[in-house]
């Protein structure tokens, strides 16, 4: 990690003097940046007119400067693709949507300086357009004291790791964001405030939506392998645990109002007979016992049979709002779609 009084503005002293500078992370001053590719080109020994051209992107010294470190990034890995086919050609097909290249890290390229910071660029596009699991095969090994832009990694690897329902690990990166790091843009410290937030172990119908929204991402994509089908199997114990909680709830309920309408009548003297008998839910399980369930071809989620789904409905109707019924709905209809 670049020593803070080496690349600290004014701005960036005074805040550093409010936190432990010893555990923070900043990014690198773009003249440090500069110096550290001039090596890179001389160690890989490039051609000479191909180092010129690369280093032709750093000859505005008033921009340079300027740049943020999101900024910096980006016209370093443009430097390093000047030299490299195999990574122009990566930058080409992010551009414009061909398929992408298979990065190589051989030779000159696993020189950990290339490496990293071609890994921290491509990985922030993957998360930019939702390929989190890619992303993190880019991220999770990367370390913000290395990189150049410590708070675009915490970032967006955070931000994948949350929509991988990895919220312990997310949770760790956004804690590091907004209290060990320097230089963070306000639009990551506003969001990373709100991810943290999120990042809280959810159970019930905030688990089901996480699940459903991981499933939705993942076909939009074009991906039904594996993984897919994991979350889909997730999807319906959750639904079935929901479920069978909302019916042991409903069954408490009626059978405790059951219990209170025979003491009334005892006081009158009515015997009471078996309220709790008559107050189930009729066709359903007395223990609420959930069996796996499948997501058949016409949508069906999860009922053994038409009355028994009628029921979950009306349950999921009294207990959530109306919206998410017709969430679960939609995504039944999706899925069973995608299997036909």
């Amino acid at each position: 990690m670049v020593r803070a009084s080496a690349v600290f503005s004014q701005a960036d002293e005074k805040q550093a003097a409010q936190r432990p500078v010893a555990s923070a992370f900043v990014r690198t001053a773009p003249a440090v940046v500069n110096e550290r590719l001039i090596g890179w080109l001389a160690q890989s020994q490039v051609e000479r007119s191909v180092a010129e051209k690369a280093l032709q992107l750093w000859s505005d010294q008033t921009q340079v400067s300027a740049m943020t470190a999101e900024e910096t990034l980006d016209r370093l890995v443009e430097s390093f693709a000047v030299a490299d086919d195999n990574l122009r050609k990566l930058m080409g097909s992010c551009r414009t949507g061909a398929e992408r290249p298979e990065l190589n890290f051989e030779g000159p390229r696993n020189e950990p300086f290339f490496r990293q910071h071609v890994q921290l660029w491509y990985g922030r596009w993957l998360a930019q357009h939702r390929y989190y699991d890619e992303s993190l095969a880019m991220l999770d090994s990367l370390s913000p004291d290395k990189v150049i832009d410590p708070a675009g990694l915490l970032f967006y690897r955070a931000s994948s790791r949350l929509r991988l329902l990895r919220a312990s690990d997310a949770a760790d990166d956004l804690t590091l964001l907004l209290n060990n790091t320097l230089d963070v843009p306000p639009r990551f410290r506003l969001v990373a405030g709100m991810m943290l937030q999120e990042a809280k172990p959810a159970e019930g119908l905030p688990r089901v939506a996480q699940l459903m929204s991981d499933v939705q991402r993942r076909l939009d994509l074009g991906k039904s392998g594996e993984p897919v089908q994991k979350r889909e199997e997730e999807v319906i114990a959750a639904l079935d645990k929901l479920l069978k909680n909302l019916e042991e709830q409903q069954q408490q309920q009626q059978q405790s109002s059951g219990q209170s309408d025979g003491q009334g009548q005892m006081e009158q003297g009515i015997q009471n007979t078996s309220p709790a008998s008559q107050s189930m839910i009729k066709g359903a399980a007395g223990k609420g016992d959930a069996e796996r369930r499948e997501l058949t071809e016409n949508g069906a989620w999860g009922m053994l049979d038409k009355q028994q789904e009628t029921q979950a409905k009306e349950l999921i109707r009294q207990q959530f709002p109306p919206n998410f019924l017709d969430a679960i709905s939609r995504y039944t209809r999706r899925i069973a779609e995608q299997k036909k």
